[in-house]
């Protein structure tokens, strides 16, 4: 009798460590947006100094080429957003990131900053450092917003959408990467310097 009501008490200990668990997944999940940049994102390319949280968003700023900060977990399937702004060149996401020289990224460029390719949503595959674009935008969504706009990516298996302001503007299949890092990238040199911000910052 004792083992029995041992053997009981063992098993219902079990199932509320397992939904206990299940809870803790969930919630990690939830597409509730950032309030500060997680501990385990790093900065795959560029300098973490490039990087910081203030008024809300996260904030970047580059002189020196590219600067990534990616998440510290592979994600397969995944929606990823952000209000994107920058003033003078450009703010993206990258998803499905192996490292800094593959994957995908999905390049933000308003319509009002002071550069030929303004105006402009492109989605580039990264394979061994070289880029190819698999899709760009330049249309009529660019004459309602600024310097800022809320950007998203959806991947779902070999299914990429990419929307600006809440309306689908590309779509494409492309299997070469299933899963990796999601992150926010920036480009700028000393001619052409890029500060940007990212907020409400979300992905499920």
């Amino acid at each position: 009798m004792a083992w029995t009501k041992a053997k009981t008490a063992m098993v219902i200990g079990a199932g509320v460590l397992l939904a206990a668990g299940t809870v803790t997944i969930t919630l990690y999940n939830l597409a509730w947006p950032l309030r500060n940049i997680p501990t385990d994102w790093t900065v795959i390319n560029g300098d973490s100094e490039q990087w910081n949280w203030a008024n809300d968003k996260i904030n970047a700023h580059s002189t020196t080429g590219e600067t990534i900060l990616a998440s510290g977990r592979d994600y397969r399937d995944v929606n990823f957003s952000a209000i994107a702004s920058t003033t003078n060149r450009e703010a993206s996401l990258a998803f499905r990131l192996q490292d800094a020289n593959n994957g995908y990224f999905l390049i933000y460029v308003p319509a009002d900053v002071p550069r030929d390719d303004a105006g402009r949503i492109s989605l580039v595959k990264r394979t061994g450092g070289n880029e190819v674009t698999l899709g760009s935008y330049q249309g009529r969504v660019f004459s309602t917003i600024g310097s800022s706009a809320k950007i998203s990516v959806t991947a779902r298996g070999p299914e990429i959408e990419i929307c600006l302001k809440d309306v689908r503007v590309l779509r494409v299949k492309d299997s070469t990467f299933h899963i990796g890092l999601i992150g926010l990238r920036i480009f700028g040199d000393p001619d052409s310097p890029c500060d940007a911000t990212f907020a409400n910052v979300t992905f499920h």
